[in-house]
């Protein structure tokens, strides 16, 4: 049995909330403990965030979640709390 559940084009673990798959993927994507992903973590504070993986976490995000992002959003999105906004928004 697979851990993951696939429903309208989302793919989360099971049993796993949003902002605990948000910071799974800022985790594996920006190289972070996903433990001490939180409300200060930001672009600015991360070394690995850069452009590149910025713009793959987004992607991730829009694949995981089965959002899709606008260029304008994806542009906010340089913190977990701004990342968690954007998202919410789609809910």
């Amino acid at each position: 049995m697979s851990n993951l559940v696939l429903t309208d084009s989302r793919v989360v673990k099971r049993g796993e909330s949003v902002e605990e798959t948000i910071k799974q993927l800022m985790a594996d994507i920006l190289d972070l403990d996903p433990k001490a992903i939180d409300h200060t973590t930001r672009a600015d504070g991360v070394d690995g965030w850069d452009s590149f993986n910025h713009l793959n976490l987004c992607l991730a995000i829009e694949q995981a979640l089965g959002v899709q992002l606008e260029v304008q959003e994806m542009e906010t999105m340089l913190s977990f709390p701004a990342i968690m906004a954007v998202v919410r928004s789609k809910e």
